[in-house]
């Protein structure tokens, strides 16, 4: 039997506490931010591009850059391609803007998986589906990364990672040969089997980063230049939490993060630039709330933050410049909506977004200091699961 989601597994559990407490409650009405006098808008587009797991679409936006508000796009969402109740939970945009890909847990017709491929309109940021609209992958793949050239899938119930080259034309993607390399548990100790949860691809574009929520660990792959393929590195990986969530770097790859939901901290790694691998940071962990997911680092390297799914907050983090440690900003936390998932920081680190489930967006301007400042909201669909920012 195959294997259920672990993240439909919380929140099914996080709808029948939160209604069963009075804590779930119905979105709050957009609230536009306010515009500032002295910001010069910039001239170039900026968009959002949020996953809606529920109703199997692609909510798209434009993003403003003095207020940081969001408005959708005519036509506001594009289906995925795969509505049948698995539906998709993670999608990634190449390094370039100019392709989107979705990972679906399930297709239409059978148990298999595939990825739903997309075009972006470099002007207008409309997405638009290339043709043909989908390639089979592994089973369940919850994660799905995007380098300049290869796309890659974290397939949980069959232990592996799908490669695939990109046609840098088109956006179609290509299955390696083999398509598929088995992500083996590293420590026994913990575990006898494995579960490829997230994958990530690290700043340099040289190295692949798979969390193995099975094993706890996280497993650390080179990338060849000419054909995707990849190769574990030596060691194979390093130790992390119960149930490691998806590695976050900073901007310049010395250092990598790793919230794990189960223990409710933040693993903090240095990278060794040579050779991709992961020490960890000799504080080993920091706190943060209930059920910590994802994870983003401001683009100047100094601030990072973590959404807290059950406590609907996000943690607020200074970045130790020589040692890569987290130390709790002041304040800590900031409210978001109900039941926050993913968040995106914009690429000049102005703004920052975090979407709830239930069903809406908040949006937050960012202080010298890191202070993220509640400035508005919007709404978008049914349990929003991921966020892209295309600056």
């Amino acid at each position: 039997m195959r294997a259920v989601s672990p993240r439909i597994v919380s929140l099914a559990l996080l709808l029948v506490i939160g209604t069963g407490c009075g804590q779930m409650s119905t979105s709050p009405p957009s609230t536009p931010p306010s515009p500032s006098a002295d910001c010069v808008p910039s001239t170039r587009s900026a968009f959002a591009f949020v996953l809606n797991h529920s109703d199997a679409t692609i909510s798209m936006y434009t993003a403003d850059s003095c207020t940081g508000a969001l408005t959708a796009m005519h036509p506001a969402t594009v289906p995925t391609g795969v509505d049948n109740g698995f539906n998709a939970e993670s999608m990634a945009m190449d390094p370039t803007g100019s392709f989107l890909y979705v990972a679906n847990l399930g297709s239409n017709a059978t148990d298999a998986a595939t990825v739903s491929m997309f075009t972006i309109n470099p002007r207008t940021g409309t997405l638009t589906a290339t043709s043909p609209t989908q390639v089979p992958t592994g089973f369940f793949p919850q994660g799905i990364a995007a380098s300049a050239n290869f796309v890659y899938t974290a397939n949980s119930d069959d232990n592996s990672v799908s490669m695939f080259t990109i046609n840098t034309g088109s956006g179609l993607l290509t299955p390696l040969s083999p398509s598929e390399t088995v992500v083996p548990p590293l420590y026994s100790s913990r575990s006898s089997f494995s579960s490829p949860g997230f994958v990530t691809v690290g700043p340099s574009g040289q190295f692949l980063y798979v969390s193995d929520a099975g094993n706890g660990s996280i497993s650390t792959y080179s990338i060849n230049s000419s054909t995707g393929a990849l190769t574990p590195t030596n060691p194979a990986g390093v130790i992390a939490g119960p149930y490691p969530w998806q590695v976050t770097f900073d901007p310049e790859g010395k250092f990598a993060y790793v919230p794990d939901e189960d223990m409710g901290n933040v693993y903090m790694y240095t990278v060794d630039a040579t050779t991709g691998t992961l020490t960890p940071n000799p504080a080993v962990l920091v706190p943060a709330g209930n059920q910590p997911a994802y994870m983003a680092v401001h683009p100047s390297g100094k601030f990072a933050y973590v959404v807290n799914r059950y406590d609907g907050t996000v943690s607020m983090y200074t970045i130790d410049a020589s040692t890569g440690t987290l130390v709790p900003n002041t304040p800590a936390t900031v409210q978001a909506g109900s039941s926050p998932y993913p968040i995106a920081v914009n690429a000049t680190g102005t703004f920052a977004y975090v979407a709830n489930q239930g069903s809406s967006i908040s949006i937050y301007a960012i202080d010298s200091s890191g202070v993220l400042t509640p400035v508005g909201t919007v709404q978008t669909g049914n349990d929003p699961v991921a966020i892209i920012l295309k600056n």
